[in-house]
């Protein structure tokens, strides 16, 4: 195991698991467990309307981040809310899907969401290889809902070109 990266110092008032900073947006079971990888449905909905950073959950600068898979480059959107430049630069190193750490989805429903109601995506990419990622570096997006699935909300640049867009480097 590859060992985490400095916790930036805008960082350090959020919790901690695994020597990762745990993002705004991930949920967490009512016994205390964060579930890496999912992403809250109130705490997404309010990223993506009031452009809050997924990581910290402070309003976005003028420039910000949105990571995207290849899959996603095609439709010009992603579900993933936008992150801050200093978040986007330690998410980049820090999670395994991004730094390429990971080559695989998990080939199983998290354990601590074992009899829960399945959100319509959960099982998608189970096992699936991952795919490449992308930031997308926007000044605006626009919220919509995501062309495949349409219960869930999207950022988009389809009518707003970005600023640039970038392959994250593979590091893991």
């Amino acid at each position: 195991m590859t060992t985490p990266p400095v916790v930036p110092p805008h960082l350090l008032d959020r919790p901690v698991a695994g020597g990762l900073v745990v993002p705004w947006i991930t949920p967490v079971t009512a016994g205390g467990v964060y579930l890496f990888g999912s992403l809250a449905a109130a705490s997404q909905r309010q990223c993506l309307h009031e452009q809050r950073c997924q990581i910290c959950g402070r309003p976005l600068p003028d420039e910000a981040v949105l990571f995207a898979r290849r899959s996603d480059l095609r439709l010009r959107c992603t579900s993933e809310p936008a992150t801050c430049p200093p978040c986007a630069a330690y998410s980049a190193q820090a999670c395994p899907m991004l730094s390429g750490a990971r080559s695989t989805y998990r080939t199983a429903t998290h354990p601590a969401l074992a009899g829960t109601p399945d959100d319509g995506q959960r099982h998608l990419r189970q096992g699936a290889p991952a795919e490449r990622w992308h930031a997308v570096h926007v000044q605006e997006y626009d919220v919509i809902r995501h062309p495949r699935w349409p219960q869930t909300l999207a950022a988009s640049w389809g009518r707003i070109p970005p600023v640039r867009i970038d392959a994250v480097p593979v590091t893991g």
